[in-house]
């Protein structure tokens, strides 16, 4: 009876739904086994690096046969913690093409940026957040602002618990039904493959950074590549070395499929771990003097350029907060070091700043960072009272498409100078670089730069038309 009653819901529901009826089955014997349940084969899930950090960004599941995507809904699932925000078919678990049936149903997840695109309120307002980078107390320099000593952050956590919960039709109008089974996996990361993690020693001292070195597939014998240099924030400053790689996208989106299909190149990042702060103290603090800490970066720098074919006119910097501050340093230090940077959310001695006056540099902070935007303001007033033309614009949507990327940045190359300096408007410290990195016509510039000022063609490949207009 209960076996009659249960085909006859499922019969009603494929009438509801538009597919086919189940096929009645015959009745069972007393004595008979029942059937094996039908049921999903395998889950597997994929991590994305976003600019505000590495999260599990789709979720696949393997049926042993074909599922039909008319009906399919979000809520025919759930991944616990997380919304997903579409649900698609398809014949690979590794990419949503349109397909209207395969063995694959591919969840997508929602995640969004913690870090709001609002100033931070004023000091003593009610509500206020400090920024994990940002502590009251602890900073080498004394400053209640200023870096921390050490910080806290972990590793994310890239393991997720599924369950079926709604009715799921194969192409042939059999349902796989719901059920209690919680499937349990953890994502790949398939961002982070080619990075390969190695140390420098300083033969003087003995105090030895941790990086991570990506090296172009397909490399050619005699042949010389560009290098990426990439410093994170001090929210990175643990003994977990991978959060320098996972703390946002700052040092992997150029090791991307799109981004070396243009641009061929190495990326270098560099972690400065719990232990060089202990044993050496920051690398960079609010007085902005020269530390221990950035001539261990300077060598092992020096040591990736003299041990791999690196193109040493096409040298490129880039960093946010600490790691801005570095590249700054670096800079004023050693002025023939870099082609070219970009500086995100961070801020130097205007003084020293001086010597930046003839770099090609592409600065990028927010309106509401209450340190960076008033000292990137001293400092372009600098530049031009010593003679450097700076582009400027009105304040940046923070939340532009594509096209109004191409437009913003064209705008300002169009300006023909060396130094561009670019404010979002409202956002914060940490939002800055949540975005930052996403941002394709800057990181096509970068490419354009050449310390000897000779032109880069080959560095336009692989562009688009509007990408190319925006560099024009």
């Amino acid at each position: 009876m209960k076996n009659a009653i249960k085909l006859s819901l499922l019969l009603s529901l494929a009438c509801l739904s538009g597919l086919p009826a189940v096929s009645p089955m015959p009745a069972m014997a007393a004595d008979e086994t029942a059937p094996a349940p039908r049921t999903l084969v395998s889950v597997s899930a994929t991590a994305h690096n976003y600019g505000f950090g590495e999260a599990i960004s789709r979720v696949s599941v393997k049926y042993p046969t074909p599922i039909d995507g008319r009906s399919l809904s979000p809520s025919d699932f759930s991944v616990e913690g997380k919304t997903i925000s579409s649900a698609s078919v398809g014949t690979s678990p590794d990419k949503v093409k349109g397909e209207s049936s395969g063995p694959y149903v591919i969840l997508s997840l929602s995640n969004t940026n913690p870090q709001s695109d609002k100033p931070l309120p004023a000091p003593g307002e009610q509500g206020k957040e400090r920024h994990r980078d940002l502590p009251e107390k602890g900073s080498q320099s004394g400053s209640r602002m200023g870096p921390p000593m050490s910080s806290s952050k972990a590793l994310p956590d890239l393991s997720f618990s599924l369950k079926q919960t709604g009715l799921v039709w194969d192409t042939k109008g059999i349902p796989y039904l719901p059920s209690d089974t919680l499937y349990t996996a953890r994502a790949a990361e398939p961002e982070l493959q080619g990075f390969q993690e190695g140390s420098y020693e300083d033969p003087v001292t003995g105090a030895a950074m941790p990086y991570y070195l990506y090296l172009p597939k397909g490399m050619e014998r005699g042949k010389t590549y560009p290098l990426i240099v990439f410093i994170p924030d001090a929210s990175a400053d643990t003994n977990d070395t991978k959060l320098s790689l996972v703390q946002g996208n700052g040092g992997t989106i150029w090791a991307s499929r799109e981004e070396q299909a243009k641009h061929p190149s190495m990326v270098l990042v560099l972690h400065y771990s719990k232990d060089l702060v202990d044993s050496l103290g920051m690398m960079t603090t609010d007085e902005n003097k020269w530390t221990p800490g950035l001539t261990l970066a300077y060598d092992t720098i020096r040591h990736i350029v003299d041990t791999y074919p690196v193109d040493r006119n096409r040298i490129y910097g880039t960093g946010q907060s600490q790691g801005g501050m570095a590249n700054i340093a670096l800079s004023d230090r050693y002025p023939d070091l870099f082609a070219a940077q970009y500086l995100v959310a961070c801020q130097w001695n205007v003084e020293e700043m001086a010597a930046l006056k003839d770099k090609n540099l592409w600065i990028l902070v927010s309106e509401g960072d209450t340190k960076a935007y008033p000292g990137m303001n001293r400092a372009v007033k600098l530049w031009q009272s010593l003679g450097t033309p700076v582009a400027t614009s009105s304040l940046w949507d923070s939340h532009s498409d594509k096209g109004a990327w191409n437009h913003l940045t064209g705008a300002m190359l169009q300006q023909g100078r060396p130094i561009q300096y670019s404010v979002f408007a409202g956002g914060n410290h940490m939002y800055t670089w949540t975005i930052a990195y996403n941002i394709t016509p800057i990181r096509n510039w970068l490419f354009t730069q050449t310390k000897d000022g000779t032109p880069a063609f080959a560095s336009t490949r692989g562009l688009s038309k509007e990408e190319k207009r925006s560099l024009a």
